[in-house]
């Protein structure tokens, strides 16, 4: 395997976070086939599509979520196709109907089988193996304790094309 098809997969891989964080579906989709066969632990068995449809709204619901992928192992599998295996951690901030916050924190693995289409690498299958979760209840309710502004800088964060990231990269 060479340099570009590891950063290809990783960039991938970070594509896919991103997209997620930014409520960017296009880009959360973009390291997918429209037919790949995704399968979260007991939770979701469907294509990348119909996962979008499932996670949007709850996402929608809450107050922040965050993506994080790490080692990111690839190689080759007997059949010749390009296998990852990556680490990822999720936060998942929720409110409560009496206005309590919880960060919720999981970890687990992507193992993707990645394929050559159109002249791109990309997912063809994904399985997410949920490794270990744990829930943080915050005391405050007050979320500027828990998302503090900017000081003097007029960065802008949103789930949406509005966050400052979109700024430079659409430059």
């Amino acid at each position: 395997m060479t340099a570009d098809e590891r950063n290809e997969i990783s960039q991938g891989l970070y594509a896919y976070c991103r997209g997620l964080d930014r409520f960017d579906r296009q880009l959360a989709l973009s390291p997918f086939t429209a037919d790949a066969h995704l399968v979260y632990s007991g939770i979701f068995d469907g294509t990348a599509s119909e996962f979008m449809d499932w996670i949007w709204p709850i996402h929608a619901r809450m107050l922040v979520h965050v993506h994080r992928v790490v080692n990111i192992f690839i190689e080759r599998n007997p059949d010749g196709d390009l296998v990852s295996e990556s680490y990822v951690q999720v936060l998942l901030r929720t409110t409560s109907d009496d206005g309590s916050i919880t960060d919720n924190i999981g970890n687990g693995r992507y193992i993707d089988r990645w394929a050559e289409h159109g002249g791109r690498l990309v997912i063809v299958e994904r399985e997410y193996v949920r490794d270990a979760t744990r829930a943080y209840a915050h005391e405050q309710k007050d979320m500027s304790a828990l998302r503090p502004e900017s000081n003097g800088a007029a960065l802008t964060w949103a789930r949406d094309e509005s966050d400052a990231s979109y700024r430079l990269l659409r430059a």
